[in-house]
């Protein structure tokens, strides 16, 4: 028989081979990994630059197109477009103040429908008349949006409209597109190459200099990335070994580390060959002694025996006697595995389970943990030598769990390893709270708003935690702020009362929301919105949450339209002014016209004269309407008109509609059918007024559009508890309108079609006025047609309930007949000799004197002995006005004796506060012009208690 190698050579045949093969693997391995993640790691570099180039372009684009719409909606932008003589006088105003984007060398233009500009900033001389006509057709005809980057720069539109019309374009032209960028530091050069491979943008102008042709071929020892967006190409270009450069030094650490790894391990495989065999014979050898022995006794120690072997030996002395003294039984040993909380399990060599402890047990049951994910872990744990986090569902409840499972070697008494034990640790807690601290870590640091935390409870609120844009917005890195005061971004004009009340919201642990004039850390201030949050741990409050943003542009814009504010309040008021003038200077000679009118129809004609008369009177008539149209749309578009709340009777109010448009349809041949249905009711609150008013221009409306046929009309009552809602529907035979024009019919000045206007007349303002008037009274007006198949308008408004006694009560004076008035002396103060003329006359019966102004009127009063019972008093008039001269009639300057005379105002203002300033200078009573012999004796009925002689 062959003498056996030795156990040392052995090793070293064996283990030799072996262990230069997996070092010169692991090296190629390694080295293979090493090149391939370094180009992985500067393609995704690349791909980054460009992904950061394309959001820089994507973001300014939409910044810059979102500020141009919001300019292109102003209301002084618009109104340009209206008011051509006086835009001249605020466009170039507002447009020094605008500020569009960080770029500092920036064209902007505002153009009309045609192309031709309106008012420019830093256009002239700077824009390239190649891009005058590149935005025509997408912005002026299609109503679009356009931006395009070219050689000469970038350009940006948007269309500016006038409800639903196309009225011009705002243009923004920046001949360097750099300047919209933002500015990144790295080692590529980022290039923009647009049709032609032009170059468009580089930030590497040395390096590729704009306008030229880029080819990429150009470049072999350059790593060159492009992508594709839109027209245009984007590259990112970086020198090879610059772009290596970080990581090539990683290869000859490596190559050094493998050769030394060879080294040693060479070394150590032929010392533990040698000292494994020289330690192993000497155990032999003494375990050959042991087993010669019949007592337990301890073994002999051979001379020059090394320590370990000496370890070993007493190691195996001391089992020995251990064995003997072993007293734990099973059962015990049993309990203790039970009593831990890890899931334990023992596995043989076959993967069958041999025991397992009763926390398994419960678990294997609920998540349906069995032998087969058993020995799928066993394996895994086996291969890696790590541990394994595994998550199992619950069969009978939607819950999870997470177990960590670790994997240790089962031995028998002789350290043969017989199977594996598999433990497991519960972590289903721990790693909720790690993927939520992530997550919020994540979210704080990717946030596009400042966010700083601050401990209240040390001295001065020291900072301890900013994330990056904090840095960005304030210009102190992380390092710079941690640490420092909360108060770290205050500086001198900082609102100290602001800050007082910060801080005693602090105090007391409250939410805190303001905007601060705040200082960077170059000194240059900003206005924060700050929303401080507090933080509590078990009811205390110990941190503060910080969240601000720049918002210096939005004050900016606030202070703007403060100012704005200010001028169209000057405006409104102004435009109120030259509405009640206008009203006056209207109603003044219509009512001269009204009145010799109504006298001619008083008097004898024949026939001939009569129907010119009736003539002239519809024609007043419309003209009147016409006027109170006009200036009826002036006061509502001005909040001028107010609704009246009083009672009135509403049955009486449908019958004396009614009967003038009954007559009406009876000359025209149609016929009027209406239906009432007002639960029994007579009367309610609300205003009389207004509704004839959208009653009346429902049913002209009706009877104008109408020729054959008939016009309906339904009128009814809802109960709603405490208020009624009436419900009207006006229903025709008439021309009807067209599909296309029904939505736009309550329009100001609009009518079904030009045709409409030529052979039916008005102004267009009827039905307008007639939406507002039912929104004002709170319902609204819809409509529902066809051409030529007649109108279906329903109306709602609503009404409050009236009591039917006081209401009875109240109006019973108004249904007794007219009585014949006794004379009274009458003072008529008024400058117009055809008003005087028109009043004397419908006032034939009693005593009239007249005044041509105010100071005429108190020397009358003064000097005639004849005591006036009434006082009818003009408004405007020259040297001493109406109100003037009631004050100091009121005051005594006429005397005690009229101190309290009735004063009726005659005045042709009909605006909101004429009533209001003739109460005040202390007049009893408002007539408005034009007005009838009616309105006269009613008005001397009314305060005849007020005389002393009738």
């Amino acid at each position: 028989m062959s003498a056996r190698p030795s156990l040392a050579s052995t090793l070293q045949r064996i283990l030799l081979p072996k262990l230069l093969a997996a070092i010169f693997a692991f090296s190629l391995l390694i080295c293979t990994a090493v090149v391939y993640f370094a180009h992985q790691q500067v393609s995704s570099s690349q791909q980054q630059y460009i992904d950061n180039l394309r959001t820089d372009i994507n973001f300014s684009v939409r910044d810059t197109l979102l500020l141009l719409e919001s300019i292109a909606g102003n209301d002084l932008v618009v109104n340009s477009f209206i008011d051509l003589e006086q835009r001249d006088n605020y466009l170039p105003l507002f447009f020094r103040t605008l500020r569009l984007s960080r770029a500092t060398d920036v064209s902007l233009a505002l153009f009309d429908f045609s192309g031709q500009p309106i008012i420019s900033k830093n256009w002239q001389n700077t824009v390239p008349p190649e891009i005058n006509t590149l935005w025509h057709a997408p912005t002026l005809q299609q109503g679009q949006q356009f931006w395009q980057m070219y050689e000469y720069g970038m350009v940006m539109a948007v269309p500016v409209h006038i409800s639903a019309s196309i009225e011009g374009a705002l243009v923004f032209y920046v001949k360097d597109i750099g300047q919209l960028l933002n500015k990144r530091e790295n080692s590529a050069t980022q290039i923009i190459v647009g049709p032609g491979n032009k170059v468009l943008y580089s930030t590497q102008p040395d390096e590729v200099a704009p306008l030229s042709v880029f080819l990429p071929d150009q470049y072999p020892y350059s790593t060159v990335h492009s992508s594709q967006w839109q027209n245009l190409t984007l590259y990112s270009l970086s020198p090879i070994p610059q772009a290596y450069g970080a990581v090539l030094w990683l290869i000859a650490v490596l190559l050094l580390s493998i050769i030394a790894t060879l080294a040693v391990s060479l070394h150590s495989v032929n010392r533990a060959a040698r000292l494994t065999a020289n330690t192993l014979d000497a155990l032999y050898k003494s375990i050959l002694v042991r087993m010669q022995q019949t007592t337990v006794i301890h073994s002999g120690s051979p001379k020059d025996e090394p320590a370990e072997l000496a370890q070993i030996r007493s190691a195996f002395d001391n089992l020995a006697a251990n064995l003997m003294t072993i007293t734990l039984s099973n059962k015990q040993f049993a309990n203790v595995i039970d009593s831990l909380e890890e899931l334990l399990v023992v596995l043989d060599n076959h993967n069958t389970m041999v025991t397992c402890n009763q926390r398994y047990a419960r678990v294997a049951e609920q998540f349906n943990l069995g032998a087969t994910e058993l020995q799928r872990i066993s394996g895994y744990l086996a291969q890696t030598s790590k541990t394994l986090d595994a998550t199992y569902t619950d069969v009978a409840v939607p819950r999870k769990i997470t177990i960590k499972w670790a994997l240790l070697p089962f031995v028998n008494d002789k350290k043969e390893v017989i199977g594996t034990i598999l433990v497991g640790n519960d972590v289903s807690h721990q790693r909720d709270l790690e993927s939520r601290n992530r997550l919020m870590t994540h979210a704080m640091e990717s946030a596009t708003v400042s966010i700083a935390i601050a401990d209240i409870t040390r001295t001065q609120m020291p900072i301890v935690y900013v994330n990056e844009y904090f840095s960005k917005l304030s210009g102190f890195e992380a390092s710079e702020a941690l640490g420092e005061p909360a108060t770290i971004l205050v500086g001198p004009k900082t609102e100290r009362p602001t800050l007082k009340r910060m801080f005693e919201k602090v105090k007391v642990g409250q939410p805190f929301e303001e905007t601060l004039l705040l200082y960077k850390k170059n000194g240059q201030t900003f206005y924060g919105r700050l929303a401080m949050t507090p933080v509590r741990v078990d009811t205390v409050v110990t941190h503060y949450v910080v969240f601000f943003q720049d918002v210096t542009e939005q004050e900016k814009t606030r202070e703007y339209l403060e100012e704005a504010k200010a001028k169209a309040e000057e405006s409104a008021r102004l435009k109120s002014s030259f509405l009640a003038s206008m009203s006056h200077e209207v109603r003044t000679p219509l009512h001269g016209i009204s009145g010799t009118l109504q006298l001619l129809d008083a008097s004898k004609l024949d026939q001939k004269q009569r129907k010119y008369l009736s003539l002239a009177l519809q024609s007043m008539h419309n003209l009147q309407h016409i006027v109170n149209d006009i200036l009826d749309f002036s006061k509502i578009e001005a909040g001028q008109l107010n609704i009246e709340h009083v009672p009135f009777n509403l049955s009486l109010l449908m019958e004396t509609i009614f009967e003038q448009y009954y007559i009406n349809c009876n000359n025209k041949g149609i016929e009027l059918n209406v239906q009432l249905n007002l639960k029994e009711t007579n009367y309610v609150t609300g205003d009389a007024v207004r509704l004839r008013q959208i009653m009346g221009n429902l049913l002209s409306n009706a009877v104008k559009f109408t020729s054959e046929g008939a016009v309906s009309v339904l009128v009814e009552l809802v109960d709603q508890r405490h208020q009624w809602q009436l419900r009207g529907v006006v229903r025709d035979s008439g021309i009807g309108i067209a599909k296309d024009k029904i939505n736009n019919i309550f329009e100001v000045f609009t009518q079904e079609d030009n045709t409409t206007t030529r052979r039916f007349g008005g102004t267009g303002l009827g039905l307008a006025i007639t939406r507002q008037l039912c929104q004002l009274c709170g319902g609204d007006i819809t409509v529902n047609s066809e051409k030529g198949q007649g109108s279906t308008f329903n109306f709602t408004i609503q009404l409050a309930k009236a009591y039917q006694e006081l209401t009875d009560n109240n109006h019973a004076d108004d249904l007794k007949p007219a009585e014949k008035l006794p004379a009274a002396k009458i003072l008529l103060v008024e400058d117009n000799e055809i008003n005087q003329l028109i009043a004397r006359e419908n006032l034939n019966g009693h005593k009239v004197m007249t005044a041509s102004n105010g100071k005429e009127a108190i020397n009358a009063l003064n000097q005639m002995k004849l005591q006036f019972d009434m006082i009818l008093m003009d408004c405007h008039m020259p040297e001493m006005d109406g109100f003037e001269a009631t004050r100091r009639i009121r005051h005594g300057d006429a005397g005690e004796r009229y101190t309290n005379v009735p004063i009726v105002a005659l005045t042709a203002n009909a605006m909101k506060g004429d009533r209001e300033a003739c109460v005040a200078a202390g007049m009893s009573d408002y007539i408005s012009k034009p007005f009838t012999a009616t309105d006269l004796q009613r008005v001397i009925r009314m305060w005849a208690t007020n005389m002393d002689k009738l």
